[in-house]
């Protein structure tokens, strides 16, 4: 996440363009949040959405992940292309899902990212670890990072250009999609 306000109005854009969410709530939702200056990258004033908006994006997230508020965790939606989990994140934790690790990750398992990105052939396609750590990698919700909530809302363009002013090498990954892609060329193009 570069900035916050931008991705939650991307992540709603991506719902809208992958046929999980209809027109009317994309719609409702685009209008709530007309008031955003998406182009200003600049501001590191904190995105106070309405009640309204955060309703509104709840019901999205239901909507797109295909689930009720009775079962709605915000840990299960990771994956728009699998269906949630279907335990919840207190029963992986209580071990009576066993998480099967042979060929693949299981998606369910409360510490996947920590397994996924520790694996050897993993870490070498991201070009991780390239000075060979003596420890394991942790995500940002360690208790020794002292991550937090508000850092959520902080400005990573700033910081980022800070680390290239010192020459300090940045990998982003990202996934276009080719439709976008084409489409977002050949009007840039035009």
């Amino acid at each position: 996440m570069f900035r916050k306000k931008l991705d939650d109005i991307a992540k709603i854009d991506f719902f809208f363009s992958r046929e999980m969410i209809n027109s009317s709530l994309y719609n409702e939702i685009k209008k709530e949040c007309n008031a955003i200056d998406e182009n200003n990258y600049f501001s590191s004033i904190k995105t106070t959405w309405s009640a309204k908006w955060k309703n509104l994006v709840f019901e999205a997230d239901l909507a797109a992940f295909k689930t009720d508020a009775h079962n709605y965790s915000p840990q299960k939606l990771f994956d728009v292309f699998r269906p949630p989990c279907a335990k919840t994140e207190q029963d992986l934790n209580l071990g009576k899902q066993v998480p099967i690790v042979s060929t693949e990750v299981d998606m369910c398992h409360p510490l996947r990212v920590q397994f996924y990105f520790n694996l050897p052939e993993v870490q070498k396609a991201f070009h991780g670890n390239q000075t060979n750590l003596s420890y394991r990698w942790k995500g940002c919700f360690t208790a020794n990072f002292k991550y937090n909530e508000a850092d959520k809302d902080l400005d990573m363009l700033p910081a980022l250009k800070n680390l290239l002013q010192q020459s300090i090498p940045i990998k982003i990954f990202r996934l276009v999609l080719y439709l976008y892609a084409v489409l977002f060329s050949n009007t840039f193009l035009k």
